[in-house]
């Protein structure tokens, strides 16, 4: 999938689902390069992305990208639900998920924010 096709579907994704503006302007400004990110349909995975998931840990980061190099932008805890938007495959090989928070997080986060959490601890 393209960096425009992906920017596309993350930001189409989340006008449908109701995103505020906040959460808009962090889906648009996180696609992810190309030459650093591998997606899902790239490597023909069957991820369902209607599947709501949950955090397994305390204080798991939400990232403005996939990766541990991107900026930290607040944290979801253990039984909080995420929508999954995507996912992509770092450069070390790690799955990550851009996800839309269902609701508020007890990390300070607010329901419909968007972020990057890495695929390991979601269930």
């Amino acid at each position: 999938m393209g960096r425009k096709a992906l920017r596309t579907l993350v930001v189409s994704g989340a006008l449908v689902a109701g995103v505020g503006l906040v959460g808009v302007s962090v889906a648009s400004a996180v696609t992810p390069s190309e030459a650093s990110v591998s997606t899902r349909a790239d490597v023909g995975s069957s991820v369902n992305y209607a599947t709501v998931r949950t955090a397994t840990v305390d204080g798991l980061r939400v990232r403005l990208g996939p990766g541990t190099g991107s900026g930290i932008l607040g944290q979801i805890y253990a039984g909080e639900p995420v929508q999954v938007i995507t996912s992509a495959r770092d450069s070390g090989g790690q799955w990550w998920d851009l996800v839309m928070l269902q609701t508020d997080s007890a990390g300070g986060l607010p329901a419909g924010y968007v972020g990057w959490v890495t695929e390991e601890y979601l269930y």
